[in-house]
């Protein structure tokens, strides 16, 4: 009885664990990025043309910011179809 006692504790222990920090782990290397440029209509999408290349927009409508400077902070992934980022925030820089 004590052994199945100990076997459960210490399965207890490592969930508790692994609920604690896998999360935070995680958070850690999907780390925002922001992204300064000129907003341009390309299609049906909204581009950031940045210095260091082009950025498809997601997540945010930015109609009434083309032909304006905007710094937009989110999640940037690549693919085969360029760089895309899911803006969590955009603001317009004032020059």
């Amino acid at each position: 009885m004590k052994r199945i006692s100990r076997v459960l504790f210490s399965a207890f222990i490592c969930a508790f664990l692994f609920s604690t920090f896998l999360p935070n782990a995680y958070s850690a290397t999907s780390t925002d990025e922001t992204i300064v440029g000129i907003v341009v209509k390309n299609g049906k999408n909204y581009v950031i043309e940045a210095d260091d290349g082009d950025y498809i927009v997601k997540g945010k409508d930015l109609g009434k910011m083309v032909g304006k400077m905007v710094e937009v902070t989110g999640k940037v992934t690549e693919s085969d179809k360029g760089d895309t980022i899911e803006a969590k925030s955009v603001e317009e820089i004032q020059e």
